[in-house]
């Protein structure tokens, strides 16, 4: 077991109003303007971060420029939140024992990590890990794997680096269904995780204890969710199905894993769910049967940002951590989901 000691968000500089790319879109694509209302009027999202001026997106014709984009925002978000841990927790980086980094949303080679270990004094031995194409698990998986990692060195710290601009995928040459719902969802944010064995100075502050994990595959389900790499950049792709396969299959596997340690779903206080949508959030309390207030964390994330891949749940927990509403001692759920389709599971304690 391990503990999560501290999460860091950020945002681009540049906030949009939902009305206001709505209007972008009907004045772009004036012959679907029925199409736009529906997915904007039911996303549920009233602003998002996006990391250019709304007026900018046209010009990136190509997946270079948006990469080379997406490297500067990245570098620029991460290096800020490395530098807000420092001030605010005075971790000595030469402790930490792993670096890990997650995105789904730009390639950089070498990869965030190893740029921030030039950036910042991180030891030489520090092991690190990329992670690349999870989608909105990416963030919980990350944390898992290294969960495991301080599992067998108690006496480490570790930091996780989620990066997600998902907007250098809006594609405003392309009318077609799934673009038009992924322009009406996504925006972009940052965050970075601190976790520490048990026997790390850092644990004393831990605001969870993250007890057990586990890992979920659908097969033949690599259709339903993913992303395309064309010569104009990612295109992503969301399929009704998706939602579906979380009402026929996520209860069975959350009692499936939770019966492991002898619980039962009553067991479980509060859950921390990515705000993927509105429909994946239904889709989530209508498989769990529970009431739409018990995702209510993630439903305010979405209104505030939008879906932000693998930070979305992140930046929930950060919220979390915030309020001081969870009673000590008290048990959690945090799932994510991800392409083609995959669920992380990860049972957390409030310390």
């Amino acid at each position: 077991m391990s503990n999560i000691v501290k999460i860091i968000s950020s945002c681009p500089e540049t906030r949009v109003l939902q009305s206001e790319v709505k209007d972008h879109l009907l004045k772009l694509w004036p012959a679907k303007s029925s199409e736009i209302e529906k997915y904007f009027v039911g996303s549920s999202i009233s602003s998002r971060y996006i990391s250019l001026p709304l007026n900018y997106y046209q010009d990136l014709h190509d997946v270079g420029k948006r990469n080379i984009i997406w490297k500067a925002e990245a570098m620029r978000l991460q290096t800020d939140n490395i530098q807000k841990l420092i001030d605010e927790s005075g971790i000595n980086l030469l402790e930490i024992g792993m670096l890990a980094s997650v995105t789904s949303t730009g390639i950089s080679v070498p990869t965030i990590d190893a740029l921030m270990m030039n950036k910042f004094s991180f030891a030489a031995d520090t092991i690190r890990l990329p992670i690349f194409g999870l989608g909105c698990a990416g963030g919980i998986s990350g944390m898992n794997r290294i969960n495991e990692y301080l599992l067998q060195n108690p006496e480490k710290a570790a930091i996780l680096l989620v990066t997600e601009l998902c907007s250098l995928t809006f594609q405003f040459g392309d009318a077609n269904i799934a673009n038009m719902m992924s322009t009406a969802t996504f925006g972009d944010a940052s965050s970075l995780v601190l976790m520490a064995g048990k026997n790390h100075p850092s644990s004393k502050s831990a605001q969870f204890e993250l007890i057990s994990s586990e890992s979920v595959f659908y097969p033949d389900s690599e259709k339903v969710m993913g992303l395309e790499i064309l010569e104009n950049g990612f295109q992503i792709d969301f399929k009704k199905e998706a939602a579906t396969l979380i009402k026929i299959h996520l209860a069975k596997n959350i009692e499936k894993f939770l019966a492991k340690k002898k619980l039962t779903k009553s067991d479980i206080n509060y859950y921390f769910a990515p705000p993927i949508g509105e429909n994946f959030l239904q889709a989530m309390s209508e498989a769990l049967d529970l009431s739409k207030d018990k995702f209510g964390l993630s439903w305010e994330s979405l209104n505030k940002r939008g879906n932000t891949s693998s930070v979305g749940v992140l930046h929930v927990i950060e919220e979390a951590i915030a309020s001081a509403e969870i009673m000590q001692g008290s048990l959690g759920l945090i799932l994510g989901i991800g392409p083609s389709l995959c669920l992380e599971l990860s049972l957390i304690k409030k310390l």
